[in-house]
């Protein structure tokens, strides 16, 4: 019997109930024997509880929080098994919010959700190329999220571990083979990613292979980014840990590097670097150099309302 227990989770109790415990539910046709491993429970469900053992409906609110918050968690296979053997429509209700946040863009919160729900399917199903190759693109995307710079370095090198476990349960599959092409490129593997792409780039229809190809000509013409691209994104979020602080013109050198690369810049022309670099001269009260790259912004980015306010905000006191 292991009882340890996995890992605090905020508005979780975990409690272990006495060994051969059954809970039982809808009308005794749901029979879990519990008491092998702590159960998680809602902290107000816990503390209804006066003595008595957890309902059916309590483990269920349970298992399925403490899925959503941490599927990494110690027992979370067993928490997984318990909603597909007792709360099927706790996992049908997951499903349809994949669904969903497959078919919008969506912010680094939903990004991270989508990847709980992915790892929580993944727990049932754990040869399912799929599942994984999902999970490797979702930390991808949210890898490249400027708005989760302080998490970009980790994030990306996080999916290199499900988009090879994909390739291990597919090896022949193109897309597999290209997102791993992308990751090798991001990381500045350059040799793995032409290999990769010289053999499936032919094979893939998918439109994010145009770019692919363009990185290959590039790659093989011996142009690429001065640094690895991880390490660009690793930039700025050290010069706006410096902006944070305060420390305008050593962020400014940072991203003025960073905007140096031509290939970097063409390849991801981010509207927030130079937004930041106008933001970085407006704290040296250089309101000239400050609204340059405010304009450059608003160029790479028509849509971008903090570089426009911020403009707005410099001509009124100039």
């Amino acid at each position: 019997m292991n009882s340890s227990k996995p890992a605090p989770v905020k508005g979780i109790t975990f409690f272990t109930p006495p060994p051969g415990t059954v809970v039982s539910g809808l009308d005794g046709n749901v029979r879990i024997t519990c008491g092998e491993f702590p159960l998680p429970l809602l902290d107000e469900d816990f503390a209804s509880m006066d003595g008595e053992g957890p309902t059916y409906d309590m483990v269920g609110r349970g298992v399925y929080h403490v899925l959503r918050a941490d599927p990494d968690c110690l027992h979370g296979a067993r928490y997984a098994e318990m909603l597909r053997d007792a709360y099927p429509h706790y996992l049908a209700e997951l499903a349809t919010h994949i669904v969903m946040l497959d078919k919008k863009d969506v912010e680094i919160s939903y990004l991270d959700r989508k990847i709980n729900y992915l790892k929580i399917f993944a727990l049932l199903e754990p040869d399912n190329g799929q599942l994984q190759y999902s999970i490797g693109t979702t930390y991808m995307e949210k890898g490249l999220r400027l708005s989760a710079l302080h998490l970009a370095t980790v994030t990306i090198y996080r999916a290199e571990r499900f988009l090879k476990r994909a390739l291990e349960l597919a090896p022949t599959d193109v897309n597999v083979l290209h997102k791993l092409g992308e990751f090798s490129y991001l990381v500045g593997r350059y040799d793995d990613a032409v290999r990769i792409w010289s053999d499936v780039l032919g094979r893939l229809d998918d439109p994010s292979a145009k770019l692919s190809r363009s990185r290959l000509e590039r790659v093989t013409a011996g142009v690429t980014p001065r640094i690895p691209v991880v390490d660009y994104l690793e930039a700025v979020r050290v010069a706006l840990e410096c902006l944070e602080r305060q420390e305008a013109q050593e962020a400014a050198a940072i991203l003025l590097d960073v905007l140096d690369d031509a290939v970097f810049c063409q390849e991801f022309p981010l509207a927030e670097i130079p937004y930041f670099l106008g933001l970085c001269y407006r704290e040296m009260s250089m309101p000239a150099y400050a609204e340059e790259y405010l304009q450059e912004a608003l160029k790479l980015d028509p849509e971008h309302a903090d570089a426009r306010r911020v403009l707005e905000e410099i001509g009124q006191h100039s």
